[in-house]
């Protein structure tokens, strides 16, 4: 096949369709449900070492093997971009249900069954990876999920149509120059992806680490504070909520024991608390057991509380 040239296969059959894409774009297994007539009008092309489909197919699913990865001499990444119709994406563990107006990147040297219910158009690059180049890190980092045919991506899809209307006459370096823009697209667009959803799930955290720190200062003195009384009432997960405290660099339990223990020590010194027993004072800021209070006192202030409030009394008293 020539630089970007483009061979067209209209209204092909499914035997038909599985030998071309084998001779001209990857050895693919392609399968159709046996009471369903299936056609398609598949497109095509290859630019540099790069391979591009344009495919408008009734149901069916596409897959490769364990044993035809192990064939290939090569590492291969596939980016699709969904036109028409969904479909379901299985590797690894991971499923995927690409979108119309969607596009994924994932590694098709590695097993993988892509399937369809329905009618579909699609965009199917296909390119040689060399080690851990850019796509295949591309691939990596996009595992699993779907994003929208919006910017970079909108732009590369874009790009690859107008190499497949040159029809041949693109050089070959320009073919190559042309692939390494649409994959600099991509990698840019998936950086700005990532670093928007930092931002935002940074933004998030911080919320939840204000509301729940507000939470616990209205109720230090219930017994039965916890992270997990915290996070019900938050209506998040407990792990969620220790991510979030993972900004304060303290743990909510840390924290709710920091404040309770500050809270006493403050009451300790004023007058109006002077008639109340430090057991007293313990079971009202929260502490259930007053000797774990006296030894969690005496760790973070270096006394018990019997001698704080005897200092605290004697350093008041005029001489």
């Amino acid at each position: 096949m020539n630089e970007a040239s483009m061979i067209g296969a209209p209204q092909i059959h499914l035997p038909g369709l599985a030998g071309m894409l084998r001779r001209s774009f990857f050895p693919l297994d392609i399968s159709t449900h046996p009471d369903t007539p299936f056609r398609a009008d598949v497109r095509l092309g290859e630019f540099s070492r790069c391979r591009l489909a344009d495919v408008q197919a009734s149901a069916h699913t596409a897959s490769m093997s364990r044993q035809s990865c192990g064939q290939l001499e090569r590492r291969y990444v596939k980016i699709v971009w969904q036109q028409q119709g969904h479909v379901q994406l299985v590797q690894q563990g991971l499923q995927l249900d690409l979108q119309p107006g969607g596009w994924t990147v994932y590694e098709a040297s590695q097993p993988y069954e892509l399937s369809t219910a329905e009618d579909t158009v699609f965009t199917a690059l296909l390119c040689e990876s060399h080690g851990q180049d850019e796509l295949l890190r591309l691939a990596q980092q996009a595992a699993g999920q779907a994003m929208p045919i919006q910017g970079g991506a909108a732009v590369a899809l874009s790009t690859l149509r107008a190499m497949c209307g040159e029809n041949g006459l693109l050089p070959r370096q320009s073919s190559s120059l042309a692939v390494d823009f649409v994959i600099s697209l991509l990698s840019r667009e998936m950086l700005l992806r990532d670093s928007g959803a930092a931002t935002r799930r940074r933004s998030a955290q911080e919320a939840l680490l204000q509301e729940a720190q507000a939470y616990l200062r209205c109720h230090l003195g219930e017994h039965h504070l916890s992270p997990d009384s915290i996070a019900s009432t938050l209506c998040v997960s407990r792990r969620t909520l220790y991510h979030a405290f993972e900004l304060a660099g303290e743990t909510p339990q840390a924290l709710i024991r920091r404040l309770r223990l500050e809270r006493c020590r403050d009451a300790l010194t004023r007058a109006d608390t002077a008639g109340s027993s430090i057991t007293q004072l313990a079971l009202e800021f929260g502490f259930a057991d007053p000797a774990y209070f006296s030894r969690a006192f005496r760790q973070r202030f270096g006394c018990t509380p019997s001698q704080y409030r005897r200092q605290a009394l004697s350093a008041a008293a005029p001489h």
